[in-house]
């Protein structure tokens, strides 16, 4: 990507060069990566980067069972779902979260709180669909962005929806909230400690 994170706003998207020189995080934009080897990551134009260690998160691919299962698939073989869901063509067939090409504005991007939002609008459409109600939800009027981007003595609150980007400096306070934030997901996931409501 020639601009990784402009997703998230042009606000956060310009703060971030000033994050990233205050940690001293050397970046490498807009080469595409063709190999990984043993101390090294090499890029299309076969320059490289020494490496100790490499992690890599693919998410440009859509899952192989997925393009073979006969669904229809977008370019990067996810399943192609309207508004409510549906996987297009199929009248009882709903896809969510990372199996689902995701559609709107340019700016949507997958997050785990979309998957969310999807399960809940997928199973409102279903139940519905069963009891010959009229009433359906789409995923496209809750699509947003919200990231806590953590630099370990603070944080920075990043949200994005159609009308407002926002971006929000919490230093010190943030990097506590946001492990306070992963404690009670986890928590409240796992029925340990109660949802608080909308959340």
């Amino acid at each position: 990507m020639k601009e990784p994170g402009k997703k998230m706003g042009d606000k956060p998207y310009k703060k971030l060069d000033i994050f990233f020189k205050r940690y001293h995080i050397n970046t490498f934009v807009g080469k595409k990566i063709v190999e990984f080897t043993k101390n090294s990551i090499v890029f299309e134009d076969q320059s490289n980067i020494e490496s100790d260690l490499t992690i890599y998160i693919s998410g440009g691919d859509g899952h192989k069972v997925i393009k073979e299962s006969g669904l229809p698939v977008n370019a990067a073989g996810f399943v192609s779902i309207n508004e409510l869901c549906r996987v297009e063509g199929h009248k009882n067939i709903y896809a969510i979260g990372d199996i689902a090409a995701i559609e709107g504005p340019k700016w949507a991007s997958k997050q785990g709180h979309i998957a969310e939002v999807m399960a809940d609008v997928s199973t409102y459409n279903v139940h519905n669909e069963l009891n010959d109600k009229g009433k359906r939800k789409s995923y496209w009027e809750k699509l947003h962005i919200i990231c806590v981007m953590d630099s370990g003595d603070g944080a920075a609150f990043i949200a994005r929806t159609n009308h407002k980007e926002t971006i929000i400096p919490l230093p010190i306070i943030g990097h506590w909230m946001k492990k306070g934030w992963g404690f009670y997901y986890k928590n409240s996931k796992l029925k340990k400690i109660p949802r608080i409501p909308g959340m």
